[in-house]
């Protein structure tokens, strides 16, 4: 395979597209020989109107997710009004491309319409979630959105207790409980996970979630799983963290993933590093289901000026995250 450029048909288009070539075999081929999940958040619909983004998304993940369009007030700002053409967009993108969708999400602080924050009455607000939750698993259900975000940062956050959200405000600490049975009666076959962000940094927030979680387990409360966003500013995870987040879930029989990585530094070795640490060992304590918010620095967003978060450049070439996360992947054993 040349290193300058490869040229790759998208999705059947008469026009050839051309992408930089990484030299080196896709994350998505390496994954697919270890039944590995390895995906792309923060995939706005607009962004496929650019075909080198849509190509290489195609070509490196096997998964994707929405950024915000799967958020409440985006497609859905009126009681029994739903506007699907983004959402239908990505989905009909992956199926094209033979990739799964993770929905995310269903509810979190942000991102709510007027009509839900006027509630306040406990039975009109779960009646609202039910038709919500319901209007849009049952519009994918069999349309490879195969797993789902729940609830989305719960927790307030640098720890200290739940979000006052209007969900909590109304219903208090059990609209979390409330969330999950209303999702598994809406799609009884999907995934459903709890998101939530720096509880890998965070000891006193990791601490909260477990206790969250288990909470629910011992409640019979459906949840598949633990979603750790990691959104990584400078400093990597301490090693073994991650491995004893993986082992404290699975002692309760939930799966844990990670839904929205990048990392934020300027220091463009370092970013390589974190990387390769992080994807090792999440492998290796067993995690099979990993995304990226985002993959090109073009659409990137940071809190940290001048940092480049992604594992590709803006013009698409791979970068040193790139091959760190790519050697994590073909170095990984997979054993049963």
């Amino acid at each position: 395979m040349k290193a300058t450029a490869l040229i790759i048909a998208l999705l059947g288009a008469a026009e050839a597209v051309y992408i930089p070539s990484t030299g080196t075999t896709s994350l998505r081929e390496e994954a697919a020989k270890k039944d590995i999940l390895i995906g792309s958040g923060a995939i706005n619909p607009a962004y496929l109107n650019d075909p080198q983004f849509a190509a290489v998304l195609a070509l490196q993940f096997n998964s994707l997710s929405p950024e915000n369009e799967g958020k409440w007030s985006f497609f859905n700002p009126a009681e029994g009004y739903y506007n699907w053409t983004s959402l239908d967009r990505l989905v009909n993108f992956a199926e094209d491309s033979n990739m799964v969708v993770k929905g995310h999400g269903l509810i979190s602080s942000c991102c709510n319409p007027d009509y839900v924050l006027n509630i306040t009455d406990p039975t009109a607000l779960r009646a609202a979630m039910t038709a919500h939750f319901e209007a849009f698993m049952h519009r994918y259900n069999g349309k490879r959105v195969d797993r789902w975000d729940v609830v989305t940062e719960a927790l307030k956050t640098q720890g200290g207790g739940l979000n006052a959200n209007i969900f909590y405000n109304v219903l208090g600490s059990g609209y979390i409980a409330d969330a999950f049975r209303i999702a598994q009666a809406a799609g009884p076959d999907a995934k459903l996970f709890i998101n939530e962000n720096l509880v890998e940094s965070l000891p006193y927030k990791r601490q909260e979630l477990y206790d969250l979680v288990s909470g629910l387990v011992a409640d019979s409360v459906p949840i598949d799983g633990v979603a750790l966003q990691m959104h990584i500013t400078e400093v990597a995870p301490i090693p073994g963290v991650i491995t004893d987040i993986v082992n404290s879930y699975k002692a309760l029989g939930l799966e844990v993933t990670i839904a929205e990585m990048d990392v934020h530094t300027l220091n463009a070795t370092l970013q390589t590093d974190i990387y390769g640490a992080v994807i090792e060992e999440a492998l290796n304590a067993g995690i099979t289901d990993i995304s990226f918010w985002g993959f090109t620095d073009k659409h990137a967003y940071t809190w940290l000026p001048g940092a480049k978060p992604l594992m590709f450049t803006e013009r698409y070439k791979p970068k040193g995250a790139f091959y760190a996360t790519h050697t994590a992947l073909t170095s990984f054993i997979n054993t049963p």
